[in-house]
């Protein structure tokens, strides 16, 4: 047999932490974690160990030490007196067999005579997709010195920042695609300001924000009586999206164009899933009332379908969850408008869209304008002649038989 014994198939196991969590009055230079096993140095989901601890509140970024079987973190700065820290290991600890920790730790201690109950829990919402915002990063920002409180959102964007104490807090909700702790340009964010006092629950909508005003990016012929427009910022909710906003010129002559409708694309989409949904109710009623009752006697009751036959679960397996995620239930921004004309526009022809006074949520105003182009006719291909005349022959044809069938009859009638 090979040496070595067993395989190892357990995660890391966490033995003793120092100080004691719920501990008071702690007096410590670094916080240490003591696990069973050697702990890699490449986590899971992290380009460093560092990035699986959370320190709250703290300055700037967690230092660590490594020691085979134990870890010690620190604050930036040390710990303060008189406050309450709780410090997180997020999931991802793997040892040097690749067995991942899929759980993690908290502890909490205070460097005073008491601990802070104070929280304040959530839910992150990526507010233009429509979806929670799983993973976020959760801040809130103690007024006025800064002093960070941390939280990561699951994977359904809920969150909890638990041993506040009172007072003002700005709360900022953060996609950190890159996993740096700080809000980088064009990453998602939201942000408020409260007055904490014991709890409070609170949901964030996280947003591409800054200081510009929206700029036409795009615009799209969908078909000879459809414009897609697009903007490179989400519309502010409070904006009334209608015909004032936009105008329509020929770029050769500066001839206007009449425009017939403007409206959000996401009110477009809403608008023609209420018309299908309309419909098929009235279909419904139609076809119940089509059917008599003496129809309803005569024919045998349909027998139900049988069930669909479901895969056996394995023992000890929890039911799937089948319930579909929360979406968030404020308003949704625009990002695109469609227009919609009374006629077709001309082909091969340039023309210039102007939008007036666009708003984005964060109040920046700006008017832009884009040219675009119809596009030229489809060309007439030989199989298209092709066709055109074998549809020709065929109606004259039917013309010839017709005539004959007439003359046919004329003959008869003479000859009786």
């Amino acid at each position: 047999m090979p040496p070595g014994g067993p395989e190892d198939l357990d995660a890391p196991t966490l033995i003793r932490v120092r100080p004691d969590t719920d501990a008071v009055n702690v007096r410590t230079d670094a916080v240490g974690f003591d696990f069973d096993d050697v702990v890699s140095e490449r986590p899971q989901g992290a380009t460093a160990l560092a990035e699986l601890f959370l320190i709250s509140p703290s300055r700037g970024p967690t230092s660590l030490s490594w020691r085979r079987t134990r870890l010690e973190v620190r604050p930036r700065g040390g710990f303060r007196p008189n406050t309450t820290y709780r410090v997180t290991l997020l999931p991802g600890l793997v040892d040097l067999d690749g067995n991942v920790d899929t759980v993690g730790h908290s502890l909490v201690f205070s460097t005073g005579p008491s601990i802070a109950t104070g929280v304040i829990t959530g839910r992150v919402f990526d507010w233009m997709a429509e979806r929670p915002a799983g993973q976020a990063l959760v801040e809130a920002l103690v007024l006025p010195d800064s002093l960070r409180y941390l939280a990561v959102a699951d994977s359904l964007g809920r969150f909890a920042i638990r041993n506040l104490p009172e007072g003002p807090y700005v709360i900022r909700a953060l996609v950190d695609q890159n996993k740096n702790r700080f809000a980088d340009p064009r990453e998602l964010y939201d942000t408020m300001t409260v007055a904490l006092r014991d709890s409070m629950d609170r949901v964030l909508h996280a947003l591409v924000r800054d200081t510009l005003g929206p700029n036409i990016q795009q615009v799209e012929l969908v078909d000879s009586l459809t414009i897609r427009v697009k903007f490179d910022h989400p519309l502010d909710t409070a904006l009334a999206i209608d015909l004032a906003r936009f105008s329509l010129r020929n770029a050769a002559d500066s001839t206007p164009v009449t425009l017939a409708r403007a409206l959000g694309a996401r009110e477009v989409r809403r608008l023609a899933e209420d018309s299908i949904r309309t419909k098929a109710r009235q279909d419904s009623i139609r076809a119940a009332n089509d059917t008599t009752a003496a129809d309803s006697a005569a024919r045998p009751a349909p027998r139900p379908a049988p069930p669909p036959a479901r895969a056996a679960a394995r023992p000890g397996t929890p039911p799937r969850d089948t319930t579909p995620p929360p979406r968030p239930t404020v308003k949704l921004p625009e990002q695109e408008v469609v227009i919609t004309l009374p006629r077709p526009l001309p082909p091969t022809t340039n023309f210039i869209l102007r939008a007036e006074g666009m708003r984005t949520v964060l109040g920046r105003t700006r008017s832009s304008e884009r040219r675009f182009a119809t596009p030229r006719p489809p060309r007439r291909t030989a199989a298209d002649s092709a066709r055109r005349d074998s549809a020709a022959v065929r109606r004259d044809t039917g013309t010839v038989r017709r005539d004959t069938g007439t003359v046919r009859r004329d003959t008869l009638a003479r000859r009786r």
